[in-house]
């Protein structure tokens, strides 16, 4: 895919990005047989009585798919080793740079190990170790290069695979719970630490005792009934919430192109750029070199913005947050009001109480507070996690109004 915006010239950079999303949906819609079909496979070692563990090839995926509010309790760790064939490893695959698989000692590990192995992403990036057939299934997607704009070594700068790795990792996910649930099993699913009660709640599934450690969460509830969820049922639920998050963000164009606009003009005045995607993927699904020169600075997840904002900020950088917690009004004053412009948002919405000001951008990105996005009718919880497809579609879609403006390739 070309890096420069396709489309003519009434259509922004942020609008292009986010079409090229839409026809990412599109073709994950067309392809949810096979990702029911995934599920079902992944869920039989699972019913059977094998552990499911999120092996660390792609860095970001462990952090991303373990102790989410939405996911699964019961997971093993990263590094776990499989004790049987019916042991499940579900993985993403690198966008890196020079990522050779026949070089990856995790995936080499993973080759020799037990377990059956399900990966996000394309088989033919796998082609160069040979043997196809010691993988269980993959859930397909776009290519590591397909997505707009470059710059360094960063090429695309604003690419498509992350979105599309959230999605059907996720999907694949919620196909695989439904199936446990057609078999008369139920998943333990963690409940947000946001909701009241929830610590409690969470901590009396532990199976604890006072003669060993680790105590861990059984895979499944030992006594639960769950109405069965059609073949296709989170899928389809999840791609709905998605396109709900994108319409929304669509019609925010004009704070899109201004938030790319305040980018590029702290860029090209030496003004300082700090972002937090306040989550579980961000900033390791970027994949930097320590030793790049990638456009903004990055800080970890934290939704406190006293902890978030870095101190010595002031007029001119430019601090983009989305982030998970209810609105403080007056920390948001306070950025504001040192010179910082601050592209802000969080799923509870704007209060009325947070008024307008000329350092303030509030986009509106209303993935579900506490960030579980799927009913299952009969169970307490929702399941699957949304924060990091939303913020994704609204991070790149800023980044490519900014690469405009910078004239990056």
């Amino acid at each position: 895919m070309s890096t420069r915006k396709q489309a003519g010239p009434s259509t922004s950079p942020a609008m292009t990005y986010l079409g090229a999303l839409r026809q990412r949906i599109a073709a994950i819609k067309k392809d949810t047989p096979h990702l029911t079909d995934l599920g079902e496979k992944m869920a039989e070692p699972l019913l059977a009585g094998g552990s499911l563990f999120p092996a660390p090839v792609a860095s970001f995926w462990p952090s991303e798919f373990s102790g989410r509010a939405g996911g699964l309790m019961g997971l093993k760790w990263p590094g776990y080793e499989a004790q049987s064939p019916k042991d499940v490893a579900f993985f993403a695959l690198p966008s890196a740079r020079g990522w050779d698989p026949r070089k990856d000692k995790t995936l080499r590990k993973l080759l020799k190990s037990q377990a059956r192995l399900f990966v996000i992403g394309r088989e033919e990036e796998l082609a160069p170790l040979g043997d196809a057939k010691r993988f269980a299934g993959f859930t397909g997607g776009v290519a590591r290069d397909e997505g707009f704009y470059a710059t360094g070594i960063f090429k695309p700068l604003a690419p498509l695979r992350p979105f599309e790795t959230f999605l059907r990792g996720w999907i694949a996910t919620g196909e695989m719970i439904c199936a446990c649930i057609r078999a008369g099993k139920m998943p333990a699913i963690w409940m947000s630490v946001w909701l009241e009660g929830a610590m409690v709640r969470n901590a009396s599934f532990v199976a604890h005792n006072n003669t060993l450690e680790p105590w861990s969460v059984p895979f499944f509830h030992a006594d639960r009934y769950i109405p069965p969820l059609p073949p296709g049922y989170a899928a389809e639920q999840f791609l709905a919430e998605i396109e709900g998050i994108l319409t929304v963000l669509e019609k925010q164009q004009a704070r899109l192109i201004q938030a790319g606009k305040w980018l590029a003009e702290a860029k090209k005045n030496g003004k300082r750029l700090w972002a937090i995607l306040v989550g579980h993927s961000y900033p390791e699904i970027l994949e930097r070199p320590k030793d790049s020169k990638y456009p903004l600075d990055w800080g970890w997840s934290v939704s406190d913005l006293t902890k978030a904002v870095p101190p010595d900020y002031g007029a001119g950088d430019v601090v983009v947050h989305l982030g998970y917690s209810p609105v403080n009004v007056a920390h948001v004053k306070g950025i504001v009001e040192r010179g910082i412009r601050f592209i802000y948002t969080t799923p509870y919405g704007r209060p009325a109480a947070l008024q307008d000001h000329p350092n303030l951008i509030w986009l509106d990105l209303p993935w579900r507070p506490t960030d579980q996005s799927i009913d299952i009718p009969g169970y307490a919880v929702r399941m699957l996690p949304m924060s990091s497809s939303a913020e994704t579609a609204a991070y790149f879609a800023m980044l490519c109004e900014m690469a405009e403006r910078m004239a990056w390739g």
